[in-house]
C-alpha cells in the first residue's frame, strides 16, 4: 500500500462495558484506540489510517470481534471520553 494514499479516520464504537483485562487486551492489539466512557456508555474511540472510511471501520470492528467485543454501532462524532 502506498502510504501517500492513506488517510486518517476518526470514529467511535460504543460497546457494552468490558473488564480491565479486556481493555488491556484491546490496547495490546490496537495502538490507535482509546477506551473510555461518556454518559454511562463505554466507547472505543478509533484514530485509524486506511485507504477509505469503510476499510478503517471494517478493520476496527474486526479487531473488536476478534477479542469478543461487539460494537453496538459506529459514531462519527467522538465523545469526550473519561478514562475507564
Amino acid at each position: 500500500m502506498n502510504p501517500k494514499l492513506m488517510k486518517r479516520f476518526h470514529f467511535s464504537l460504543p460497546i457494552k462495558n468490558i473488564d480491565d483485562a479486556l481493555v488491556d487486551a484491546l490496547y495490546g492489539r490496537c495502538a490507535d484506540v482509546s477506551v473510555g466512557s461518556s454518559h454511562g456508555v463505554m466507547y472505543v474511540a478509533v484514530d485509524r489510517e486506511a485507504l477509505n472510511l469503510e476499510t478503517a471501520i471494517d478493520s476496527a470492528v474486526t479487531d473488536l470481534w476478534d477479542l469478543g467485543i461487539e460494537p453496538l454501532r459506529v459514531e462519527m462524532d467522538l465523545p469526550n471520553l473519561a478514562p475507564s
